[in-house]
């Protein structure tokens, strides 16, 4: 391991719990150090930045706001310095209406991001919990024809239980084409989206914007979601309880898992790794 000048980080399931918002205190600490250094320090979350992404540094009492932001898993990218926000790669209406159509005999709950509120095609359980925890509205659809009436960057589906998950993932890899790609990113979510964007590569366009190369930067995650910023990363890290297949492409695995601070106690223990990028 060599020294790093950047830090990426998943939020959920990698910085905090699924079933908590906030960071826990090691991870604070570990933040507010990595700062006061001038790493270069980021989150890199699946969720639209308007979800609560861009309020986490207030929301968490770190004392200074995140250098980056990425969201919809790579789709959006804001610089907080400029404040220049890039967006990549939208699912066009045809490819959602393709895939929404091929679907459709699963008979899982698929939901889209619009501005300000997710649309969902049915209301469940994990949708409401979903909706309270990310301070975030949201809307039932008339008909699956409005989850595909407007470009969006993803396309997710509940699938209620991990087995059903498995078995969704399954068929969804097989009917996947040059235009879209899916991957898990919790126990019962899949999620649709351009093969051509993934967080690796919103955060190599970062490093390189700010003059840096991608070996500068230290990336945590825990779902596949994450692999492709964690195999581009300099060093790579996956918290204890993540993903086997995120494991497998990582460097290394936290000592402690995600609700034990995993994150903040391995950044605590390899602090003298990071330097400034100034």
């Amino acid at each position: 391991m060599k020294t790093y000048k950047i830090m990426a980080a998943d939020i959920d399931g990698t910085l905090r719990g699924r079933k908590r918002k906030e960071i826990g205190p090691v991870t604070t600490e570990a933040f507010r150090k990595l700062h006061e250094k001038g790493v270069l320090i980021g989150i890199a979350s699946g969720r639209p930045l308007w979800q609560g992404v861009s309020q986490h540094a207030q929301e968490w009492n770190l004392g200074f706001e995140f250098d980056y932001l990425i969201g919809m898993n790579g789709s959006e990218l804001f610089d907080a310095h400029t404040g220049k926000k890039e967006e990549f790669y939208s699912l066009s209406c045809d490819t959602l209406h393709e895939i929404v159509g091929k679907m459709h005999d699963l008979d899982l709950n698929p939901f889209v991001y619009r501005d300000g509120y997710m649309l969902s095609l049915k209301e469940d359980d994990e949708m409401l919990a979903s909706a309270h925890r990310h301070m975030g509205g949201f809307k039932i659809a008339k008909d699956e024809s409005e989850l595909y009436a407007e470009p969006t960057a993803k396309i997710l589906y509940r699938c209620g239980t991990n087995k059903r998950r498995i078995k969704a993932e399954e068929y969804a890899r097989s009917i996947c084409t040059d235009r879209y790609t899916v991957f898990a990113t919790g126990p019962t979510l899949i999620e649709f989206q351009d093969p051509r964007i993934n967080k690796g590569v919103a955060l190599k366009r970062y490093c390189e914007e700010q003059g840096l190369s991608i070996e500068d930067a230290m990336a945590f995650g825990d779902a596949e979601n994450d692999l492709q910023m964690l195999k581009i990363a300099g060093w790579s890290v996956c918290v204890k309880d993540g993903m086997d297949n995120v494991k497998e492409v990582s460097n290394d695995l936290t000592y402690l898992d995600c609700d034990e601070d995993g994150v903040g106690d391995y950044i605590l223990k390899n602090i003298d790794h990071f330097t400034s990028a100034k």
